[in-house]
């Protein structure tokens, strides 16, 4: 269905696009081998002090009961980002915000019971909850039209968000996104999970024994083929394994099939561009069953996969995110071949 058209030499990867794409090749290039040089080697956090170093601000908004934690950095239009599942706006500190904020105002907001945001207790937090939540946040802090930027879990908050919210949505860009449900749940973790008492002692007895050597091998299935930084594995292992944010996962993971089943009837309604990112070795989300499905569906939207790229983009391909954002910026000049 794909095919490789183009390269950056900068970066020594290439890039598929759909053959319907393959005028959007030679910005897409461009502005991403410019992107590459502001790209940690390391790909941690951007620390050249020759460099402008935008001041990154937090802060909390307090909507429905619920103390909602968020980032924002820089000026310009309006970019707000959504980290995937069991993530939280560190995701996004990896090269992301410190990029983007030269030319845009950022806002990275910790999604319910992730990070230092809190979780309802009654209420089950599914995306259409979640999408309500974020609107509430950016009402609140004045943000406008926004581009949404969505990875994985948090592509299907922004998709329903533009479904709740078609107006109040400029663009967005969907990095692996989760878009159809799946069969990838965990029955037996969701069963022991579930019932108060039991399930509780067993996230603490799991995370104290086996917590760290599981979510080593789930972050190498999801960085693969490149190998798990060893800054991130240490920074998101002390908040991932709290057991607030694993209650926070798998309440997330029990209830995302069902909204997708319903929110995927409304995606052709999406009438704003719309920019897919996905590596051609995602093990965590099927690229074809989601990206290439979605491209299919979505009237304005572009499809790029990432060559030896897997399911952790924004940490191990953060230009690409700039990039996606260029085109969208930028007018599209048709190629003839």
């Amino acid at each position: 269905m794909s095919r490789i058209i183009g390269e950056c030499p900068q970066l020594g990867s290439r890039f598929r696009f759909l053959p319907s794409d393959v005028g959007i090749i030679v910005l897409f290039a461009m502005s991403l081998c410019v992107n590459a040089s502001a790209r940690s080697i390391s790909n941690s956090r951007i620390s050249d002090s020759r460099n402008y170093m935008p001041i990154i601000k937090e802060g909390y908004v307090t909507v429905e009961g619920l103390r909602l934690h968020y980032v924002e950095s820089g000026r310009g239009p309006a970019v707000v980002m959504i980290h995937g599942h069991a993530g939280s706006i560190e995701d996004f500190e990896f090269g992301v915000i410190q990029s983007l904020s030269g030319n845009y105002h950022v806002v990275a907001v910790d999604r319910p019971g992730h990070g230092k945001s809190d979780r309802p207790n009654a209420t089950t937090a599914s995306v259409e909850y979640q999408a309500r939540l974020l609107h509430q946040v950016l009402a609140s802090l004045r943000v406008a039209e926004p581009v949404l930027i969505g990875h994985s879990w948090g592509a299907a908050l922004a998709l329903s968000y533009a479904s709740q919210y078609p107006t109040e949505v400029s663009a967005m860009i969907l990095i692996a996104p989760a878009a159809y449900p799946d069969a990838g749940e965990n029955q037996l973790l969701q069963a022991v999970a579930k019932p108060p008492v039991l399930g509780d002692m067993t996230l603490i007895v799991g995370r104290a024994i086996l917590g760290r050597h599981i979510l080593k091998a789930s972050l190498s299935r999801a960085f693969s083929p490149q190998a798990v930084p060893e800054e991130y594995f240490k920074r998101v292992a002390s908040s991932w394994l709290r057991r607030k944010q694993l209650k926070a996962y798998l309440d997330d993971e029990s209830n995302l099939n069902a909204s997708l089943r319903e929110l995927s009837k409304y995606y052709a309604g999406i009438d704003i561009p719309v920019v897919i990112l996905t590596g051609d070795h995602d093990e965590i989300v099927s690229a074809k069953e989601n990206a290439f499905r979605l491209k299919a569906v979505l009237a304005r939207a572009q499809l790029i996969e990432i060559k030896d790229a897997g399911h952790e983009i924004p940490q191990t391909h953060p230009e690409s995110i700039g990039s996606a954002l260029s085109l969208i910026r930028s007018p599209i000049v048709a190629i003839t071949r």
